[in-house]
């Protein structure tokens, strides 16, 4: 059996960037082992966020824009972002800047599917067993969320980059979301990152229970494509994908010799879905941990009950299915702005700003909501 210092199960944002750091700050004497069953070599998906500064993975932006929209089919605003930029990393560009840095000595990478993990540290896969000293599990089952209590919905959306014949968007202005599509009783809306006036994302997406078949989505993104006046374009690529919204409490360590990071060590915002960079931040703690001789994760950055709170009561609202995106959504960006909004979801509002955002939703059924995710 072949034995490594570091095990990491799962090639995806939290696995590679970890590997990264590891690279860059770690002793390059220690052995690294990453599996995964995708040799990561398609643009699988895109990376989309909004900072004030610069990242960790700068240079692999593919586009920012410095203007957003959101749209509803009573107003539409857009808002100047400074100092926030939106940002987008794509899938490929991602894999293939690792897969260079990556491309060490002491660095090795199998593309295996994996069985289990123990918590000794044991990795067995399809063709070989493997222990380390320390395993970092990023591979998320959402079969774990079907058995929890928690507020849970699944951000889910099918994208298209597509190419007009003639110029369509503002290269300069992302569409953030377009509440002017039916929202079927829950939360639906139009996303549009252009790169050029005659190229970008498309998408089409939902935050709800339960996921449409191959063919709903087609025909709702084909649907709002044509609602945004583009007859004549090709399809250049596809994406799909489904993104957990939960308060579910995720264990991050669940040995001395496994830790789990990503998604499945609750990196992810629950009302949002975003984690690129709180994982970069995390990981960061993760790999000074490592040098210090401490355990990975001692004194990480946590979220205050606080926010966990407003995360919780916003998810509680949306499952209930009272309110749709648009008239929640809506109302939260009218009253409040995006540069309010993003700071919220940062969480680095102060009170006063928290209490005008929370006045600018039903008062009665976020109370009770509020109330209802305090007492549990």
């Amino acid at each position: 059996m072949k034995q490594f210092d570091y095990i990491i199960a799962g090639a995806g944002a939290a696995g590679l960037t970890l590997a990264y750091l590891l690279m860059e700050y770690e002793d390059r004497e220690k052995s690294i082992l990453i599996i995964d069953k995708d040799s990561k070599s398609t643009n699988d998906r895109t990376w989309s966020f909004w900072e004030k500064g610069s990242n960790l993975l700068e240079h692999l932006v593919y586009k920012s824009w410095s203007k957003a929209t959101v749209n509803t089919n009573s107003w539409s605003q857009t808002y100047e972002l400074a100092p926030y930029t939106y940002k987008m990393i794509r899938g490929i560009d991602f894999y293939e800047f690792m897969k260079q840095e990556l491309n060490t000595s002491n660095l090795y990478w199998i593309q295996d599917e994996i069985l289990e993990i123990t918590d000794t540290g044991q990795v067995t896969t399809t063709n070989g067993v493997y222990q380390g000293k320390l395993v970092f599990d990023s591979i998320f089952d959402p079969k774990l969320l079907q058995t929890s209590d928690a507020n849970t919905i699944l951000q889910h959306f099918k994208g298209k980059v597509i190419r007009t014949e003639k110029d369509c968007f503002q290269i300069d202005t992302a569409t953030y979301m377009d509440f002017s599509v039916d929202q079927e009783g829950d939360c639906r809306f139009g996303y549009v990152l252009p790169f050029k006036p005659n190229e970008a994302l498309v998408e089409y997406t939902l935050f709800n229970k339960h996921l449409l078949s191959d063919s709903e989505y087609e025909h709702r993104l084909d649907a709002y494509i044509k609602q945004l006046r583009i007859k004549n374009y090709e399809v250049i690529e596809e994406e799909y994908g489904i993104i957990p919204m939960t308060d579910h409490k995720f264990l991050l360590r669940k040995s001395d010799k496994v830790f789990n990071i990503g998604i499945k060590g609750g990196f992810a915002k629950a009302s949002t879905g975003y984690s690129f960079l709180r994982a970069q931040q995390i990981l960061e703690r993760v790999v000074k941990n490592l040098i210090s001789g401490k355990k990975p994760d001692h004194d990480l950055p946590h979220q205050s009950l606080k926010y966990k709170l407003y995360d919780a009561t916003l998810l509680k609202v949306l499952a209930d299915k009272k309110y749709t995106g648009r008239e929640v959504f809506g109302n939260l960006f009218q009253k409040n702005g995006m540069q309010s909004m993003f700071r919220f979801l940062d969480e680095e509002t102060t009170l006063t700003e928290e209490l005008k955002i929370m006045s600018s939703t039903p008062i009665i059924d976020f109370g009770r909501a509020f109330f209802h995710q305090l007492g549990k």
